[in-house]
């Protein structure tokens, strides 16, 4: 296996960034059209939240803590076998294609094939899974309902179409009518009293409208017709499946904990525990939106423009962090009247996972793109040992923790594991980048705004405050905060929304 200091694999030529003439950079798109496109995402993403968090709080309302903690975790072993579907190969063929521009078409053509080869077995074992877990007819028959997102869910691999433009604004508009018709299916669920069974049909519905939709808008997009090449299908597997392993342990840890609080302690901690971690799985928009747009960049720049990858993550870094640390000032201090007006009152018990969560939460953005520069520089094998790690200190402290603690177990061991992931990822792009220390830009300074933030609300709180107060007063206070301690720029900020931003 491959330590984190050895060099990166040697590739064929053929799969070199192209470089700019006469400037031996990599062409392609620059960090400040992928910055515009991950603000256009993070604005797109924002509305869906919006939605989100009110659909939650419907469905919440509607099964109560017991019934919605079968739906959570339905959702949860869905997405933990539905992963064989994907593999996680998206990032192998993203770092392939933005490399070799003339077999684009190829590549995406293999990822789609590699897609259908993975599809039954997928949906197999998702049916086994929901057919153990589920109590009860009616979740069972939900769950082998929420089975036939499995093909739906691996048709979205098209949008790496979009990705690799750095021009996401079909996808957001498909994720966004997605989330509408969603949102008026669970209106109407709700305004009926409806039933676990009738949720799984209008999620499995709408997904495959939009997994339609999208299909269709990428096949007028492409340049060039999609087809599979036999050479690039191998190259695919042979670099993705180290990725997909990794990722599968990943996937694990990430969901095993929902099943464990289901399975050791019922459905009442399994729904209070569903309620939060459902708030942080939304919460990922923003890290996802960041490295969709600035993925293609950091493909492109290895191994020819080492300067350009640094200074893309860091920025990457920086963006996240000033999004973040806000959040989880206003989390810990905001969470129970947050969790309150969201799930109602009978969620209550839940606001105390909020902060942890939302600690978590910051790792977890950072390690999106220590994972994205893993695999760019061809040490996606060494992801499989920080897996492994991270999920037998997931699983083992799970079963310790929650039968004495109950879902507040399961939330400092989601915290505990994505720091485990995070020194693991900055040893090894430390190492393959031969930098001394971490670049740290301006992350202290954000850390710092965040802490007067959180002192700044705790006084508002302590005074009486209320939600809206709360909002309002992070919403005026930490901006200023910002710019004042040149943790941002107001030019930074202009040079993000410079392009007209349209939905």
């Amino acid at each position: 296996m491959e330590g984190p200091a050895a060099q990166a694999e040697d590739r064929p030529e053929s799969n070199a960034p192209a470089l700019s003439e006469g400037s031996g950079v990599p062409s392609g798109p620059d960090a400040a059209t992928a910055g515009r496109d991950a603000t256009l995402q993070v604005i797109a993403r924002a509305v869906n939240l919006g939605l989100g968090v009110l659909v939650t709080a419907m469905i919440a309302r509607t099964l109560g803590t017991e019934g919605y903690g079968e739906w959570a975790t339905l959702l949860a072993a869905v997405g933990l076998i539905g992963y064989l579907a994907t593999f996680g190969l998206e990032s192998v063929a993203i770092r392939e294609a933005a490399r070799d521009r003339e077999a684009e078409h190829e590549w995406l053509g293999a990822i789609i094939l590699a897609r259908l080869y993975m599809i039954v077995p997928a949906a197999a074992l998702t049916a086994l899974a929901v057919t153990l877990l589920s109590h009860g007819h009616e979740m069972l028959v939900a769950g082998l309902i929420l089975v036939l997102l499995t093909p739906f869910n691996g048709f979205n691999v098209v949008q790496l179409v979009f990705q690799l433009r750095v021009d996401n604004r079909v996808p957001m508009l498909v994720l966004t009518l997605r989330s509408v018709l969603w949102a008026l299916f669970v209106l109407y669920v709700f305004l009926t009293q409806g039933t676990l069974v009738e949720l799984a049909i209008g999620l499995a519905a709408t997904t495959a409208i939009g997994a339609l939709v999208l299909v269709l808008a990428a096949r007028r997009a492409a340049p060039r017709a999609l087809r599979p090449s036999r050479k690039q299908l191998s190259r695919l597997l042979k670099d993705g499946i180290p990725v997909g392993i990794a990722g599968i342990f990943v996937i694990v840890y990430a969901r095993v904990d929902q099943l464990l609080v289901y399975q050791l302690r019922g459905g009442h901690q399994a729904g209070l525990y569903g309620s939060v971690y459902g708030i942080l799985e939304q919460a990922q928009f923003v890290p996802i939106s960041i490295i969709t747009a600035i993925g293609p960049v950091l493909a492109a720049s290895w191994p020819g423009n080492r300067d350009r990858l640094v200074h893309a993550a860091v920025a990457s870094a920086e963006a996240l962090a000033i999004i973040s640390f806000g959040a989880l000032a206003f989390a810990t201090v905001a969470a129970e009247p947050l969790v309150r007006l969201v799930f109602g009152p009978g969620f209550s018990q839940a606001a105390p996972a909020l902060p942890v969560l939302g600690a978590a939460m910051v790792f977890i953005g950072f390690n999106y793109i220590s994972d994205n520069l893993i695999v760019v520089t061809g040490r996606q094998r060494v992801r499989i040992v920080i897996s492994t790690v991270a999920l037998i200190v997931n699983v083992a402290g799970n079963l310790i923790l929650i039968p004495a603690v109950g879902f507040m177990g399961a939330a400092w061991m989601t915290f505990g594991t994505e720091v485990v992931v995070f020194v693991g990822g900055l040893w090894i792009v430390m190492a393959v980048l031969k930098l001394s220390r971490p670049p740290s830009g301006r992350l202290g300074r954000t850390l710092c705004c965040a802490l007067l933030l959180g002192a700044l609300l705790a006084l508002v709180q302590s005074l009486g405050g209320s939600l809206l107060a709360l909002a309002l007063t992070a919403a005026a206070a930490y901006p200023a905060l910002l710019f004042g301690l040149r943790a941002a720029t107001p030019a930074e900020l202009r040079a993000l929304l410079g392009r007209r931003v349209s939905l």
